[in-house]
């Protein structure tokens, strides 16, 4: 028999009584708009539109380990979008987190938080030469982010929302955050390692790096090159990718 942790937000109380009955509901309520590794459906509760995200069952040696080592990444999602609030970086704001156990030990995760509005960024490496524009807010952004201690877990251009503001710029929004890190003062190489995920179109990437290196002041031909290394690193089949490191440990010049 099951039981449920649910860590709730205190502004948004009202719904507990919602909450409680989701673990129940969701398969057969709202509406699924992603279903791979993990279900997304859209709730209305209360007036206002709700995101669900039901993580995927995990093995059995990731049940140990969010039972006894570490907070399951529904608690993640949860607990890292209320520290980016306190950051003052965008992300859904978070309104629960409901955790299933069965036998003692985790089960089942699910994320509840609101809904946000914007349009990701995957326009950029599918027609850079159409939205140029686009390039420097976000390397702004992603540079705030970094300049805050906030390194995203999976930053790719669909974990990035923006939209338009009234006074004509941008406004950026985070989402899936639950593997992020929070590092104080990260450095050159950790930013950007943590930019590697965000295209595999080389164009793209390469003028994401130029832009973000002029803005933080740093030699844009250095960053472009150390970035192509990281990405052929990153796109190698797994077991190259400990003497990618390697190499790049005892290269000369280093």
């Amino acid at each position: 028999m099951s039981s449920y942790k649910f860590i709730i937000n205190s502004k948004y109380s009202r719904l507990e009584s919602w909450l409680r009955r989701l673990p129940e509901e969701f398969d057969h309520t709202g509406e699924l708009i992603y279903d791979k590794r993990n279900k997304v459906r859209l709730f209305s509760a209360e007036g206002r539109t709700i995101v669900v995200k039901k993580y995927k069952l995990p093995y059995f040696h990731q049940r140990i380990d969010y039972t006894f080592i570490r907070p399951s990444k529904a608690r993640r999602a949860y607990l890292f979008g209320l520290k980016l609030s306190e950051l003052n970086i965008d992300t859904p704001e978070p309104i629960a987190c409901i955790e299933e156990y069965s036998g003692g030990l985790f089960r089942m995760g699910y994320f509840v938080s609101a809904f946000i509005d914007g349009t990701d960024c995957r326009i950029l490496r599918e027609r850079l030469s159409d939205c140029e524009w686009l390039v420097r807010p976000l390397v702004e952004f992603i540079a705030e982010m970094h300049g805050k201690g906030f390194l995203h877990g999976d930053l790719n251009l669909t974990n990035i929302l923006y939209k338009k503001t009234e006074e004509g710029g941008f406004s950026f929004s985070v989402i899936d955050i639950n593997r992020s890190r929070f590092v104080s003062n990260p450095t050159r190489n950790q930013c950007l390692f943590n930019m590697v995920r965000l295209t595999h179109v080389r164009p793209t990437m390469v003028a994401l790096v130029r832009e973000y290196a002029s803005v933080r002041g740093w030699n844009q031909e250095e960053c472009v090159a150390e970035m192509m290394i990281l990405l052929d690193e990153f796109e190698s089949p797994k077991w190259q990718r400990p003497l990618h490191a390697l190499y790049r440990f005892f290269k000369p010049g280093r």
